[in-house]
This record gives structure tokens, C-alpha cells and sequence, in this order.
């Protein structure tokens, strides 16, 4: 078999002198030939390419196919088209992450979604077999599942992982093991109806509203967390607000005060535009921000179900207004006693093509606003 990966790896190295045709044949092959090795039950020629494919991208790491022909091993062995082998897969994960390329997130949502196929307690097994994986791992798996399954209480083996030291020590151990009410049913993006208010923004009324600015670079950080993926892997831009008003906010006024904080999204470019609010709801928020993180924007791939869900919990807390260390269950409270709206419209920093997010948390008493604008294109 060494003979026959070493082969393999060889006909792979010559892909970059290769025109884009005969590469992706190389490829187009590679890809066949490891499927017929693992339906003839020889998945070990999978893990020992995948290895070798490791060792290629280090000495190559501007080669893509590399990286492109291991996630492809990978989904083989997890089971994503049919038979896997988890031993194979786990040995490729705890490989991949000495080697610098770091697959926990990605592999934990596919094992997680072919769960009905695969042992995932191979996963968190005490006998040795899956050394090599990390926390990390692990735990992206424990939150995968929460998704799907809205607890993981019928899971004895990875439960008791989960209410581990290690998972707690994790960040992904602040989060729940059970879906709150807001996270249910998040299939789709949330429908939005006609605007509930409607306002003419003029470059008259650009911060005139009196308020005091509260933003921290950690209020800042929390609050763009689910679309970092928008500004850092396509061309997404993002700008967020944390204001103290002098006087309490009416739903009526919310157009108005929103247009006269001084953000960048709202300044006019070419005279008066429509802005337009809608009322929503705590879910429509979450939501929101769950499939911002996940879905990734026009170019970015997205966070995947455990991280996308840690981030769109942070940028609902800052939102609401919920302390930096406080417990899920106060940022849930915290969050139902919030007023929320969505905004859109002609808004002058909106690219207006399909990914634009404009949420507005409304404190308790009205005395403090929250502001998202994001957006990106392609």
C-alpha cells in the first residue's frame, strides 16, 4: 500500500505544472479511486493518503488540491455519501489538527449530520481511539447535535462529556445543552412583512438625536461576531451602537431616533432616502443572527451550527444589553424583555442584493439602544 499512496502523492505533486484540464482529471481520479478503496473495505488506503496529502500541504501550502482531495477523504469516511469508517476519519481529524489545518468545526457538523450512520461516541471513547481529536472537537459535536436535537440528555456517553471540566473550560461550554424557545424552528430566514413605520431620513436630522455614545471594542466585537465571516472571507462591511438616550424611546420614534445617532450605514448620500422599521420579535433576532454566522455571506463559507451558534448568542447579548459574564439563562431573560426591530429600506450603507441585516435591540424603559448594520455583495 505505501507503494501505492507514494504513487498517488507523485501523480498529486505534478498537479501544479498541470493545465487546469489534465489537474482536474488527476483529481477526478484520486477522488474514484479512493470511493472504490473504501466500497472494497480498504479504508485504511484513505487514512494513509489523507496523511500523506497532510505532509504535501506543509511543504506546498499555496497547492489547494491537497487540502481539496483530503476534505473529500474525509466526507468518505464519515459517512457523507454512503459507507464510512469513523476510525479512519477520527485518525484524519486529530492528523489534521497537528498539521496546521484545522477541520474540527466542518467535521463535527458532517459527523453530526450523518449521526444516524456513524458511532459518534467513538468521538469521546476512553479507550484511546480518538487520542488525537481535540476538545474543540468534541464540543462543536456536543452543539451540532443540541441543533438537531434540541438536547443531548438521551446521550449518555457525550452528556457526561459535556458536563466535564473540559467542556466547561471550553468556550462552547457557556452555552446551553438545550435549545432555548427562540432557536426553535430555524430552517429558513425569517419572513419579513411591510414596514410597521416608515421614515424620510434627511442629512438634517444625521445625529440629532441627543445620546451618548456606549460602544466598547467588546460590545463592538460581541455584536459583529456573526458576521465577522461577511468582512473577513467576502466583502462584507459592518458598523455597531451602543447608545444611552436622554430621553426613553417610543416604538413610534424608533425611525427617528435611529436616524439620528450619527451612524455610517444611515448618512445620506444623494439627498433623502426611506428608512423603513419593522417591529419583530426576539426569534426573528436570533435567527437572524444564527443564519448570518452559518450561512456565511456571498464569498464566505460560514461558521458552521456549534460556533454560529456561540456568536449569535453573544451578539444577542450584547444587544440586549446583558453583562460580558452573565449566565445564558440571564441573557435569555434579559433578551424577552427587550423590544426589537428590523430596518431596511433604502438605507444608503446597505448594498440592497440579499445579504443586509439591520436589528435594533430597545433596552428595558427605553433608555438604551442597540444597533446591528451589516451588509455584503458579490
Amino acid at each position: 500500500m505505501v507503494d501505492q499512496i507514494d504513487e498517488t502523492v507523485r501523480s498529486l505533486r505534478n498537479l501544479k505544472h498541470l493545465h487546469t484540464g489534465e489537474s482536474e482529471k488527476v483529481i477526478r481520479w484520486a477522488r474514484g479511486e479512493s470511493a472504490r478503496r473504501l466500497a472494497d473495505g480498504d479504508p485504511g488506503y484513505l487514512g494513509d493518503l489523507g496523511i500523506a496529502l497532510l505532509a504535501c500541504h506543509r511543504d506546498e501550502p499555496a497547492a489547494w488540491q491537497y487540502q481539496d482531495i483530503f476534505d473529500h477523504l474525509l466526507r468518505l469516511l464519515i459517512g457523507d455519501a454512503g459507507k464510512g469508517d469513523i476510525g479512519q476519519a477520527l485518525r484524519l481529524i486529530g492528523a489534521a489538527r497537528h498539521s496546521g489545518h484545522d477541520v474540527d468545526r466542518v467535521a463535527a457538523a458532517l459527523l453530526a449530520a450523518n449521526r444516524r450512520r456513524v458511532s459518534l461516541t467513538a468521538a469521546f471513547a476512553g479507550d484511546g481511539s480518538a487520542a488525537g481529536v481535540s476538545d474543540t472537537f468534541r464540543a462543536c459535536i456536543v452543539h451540532e447535535l443540541v441543533l438537531r436535537e434540541r438536547t443531548i440528555s438521551h446521550r449518555k456517553t457525550i452528556a457526561d462529556w459535556a458536563a466535564s471540566p473540559a467542556m466547561r473550560n471550553h468556550p462552547l461550554g457557556w452555552l446551553p445543552l438545550d435549545l432555548a424557545p427562540f432557536e426553535l424552528a430555524g430552517d429558513q430566514w425569517p419572513r419579513v412583512a411591510a414596514p410597521d413605520r416608515v421614515a424620510t431620513v434627511s442629512p438634517d436630522v444625521l445625529a440629532s438625536w441627543p445620546a451618548t455614545d456606549q460602544i466598547t471594542p467588546e460590545l463592538s466585537g460581541a455584536l459583529a461576531a456573526p458576521v465577522m465571516n461577511w468582512v473577513e472571507g467576502s466583502n462584507g462591511r459592518v458598523e455597531t451602537g451602543v447608545f444611552g438616550l436622554a430621553e426613553p424611546v417610543r416604538p413610534e420614534s424608533v425611525p427617528e431616533v435611529l436616524a439620528g445617532l450619527g451612524m455610517d450605514f444611515l448618512e445620506p448620500l444623494d439627498g433623502p432616502f426611506r428608512l423603513d422599521v419593522h417591529d419583530t420579535s426576539v426569534w426573528d433576532v436570533w435567527q437572524t443572527l444564527f443564519r448570518a454566522a452559518s450561512g456565511g455571506g456571498a464569498y464566505s463559507r460560514g461558521c458552521h451550527g456549534a460556533y454560529s451558534r456561540l456568536f449569535a448568542w453573544q451578539a444577542l447579548a450584547a444587544l440586549a444589553g446583558a453583562p460580558a459574564s452573565a449566565p445564558h439563562e440571564e441573557v435569555a431573560r434579559s433578551a424577552q424583555a427587550c423590544t426589537w426591530h428590523r430596518f431596511d429600506g433604502e438605507v444608503p450603507g446597505f448594498f440592497r442584493i440579499f445579504w443586509d441585516i439591520g436589528l435594533v435591540g430597545v433596552r428595558p424603559g427605553g433608555g438604551s439602544i442597540a444597533v446591528l448594520a451589516a451588509t455584503d455583495t458579490d
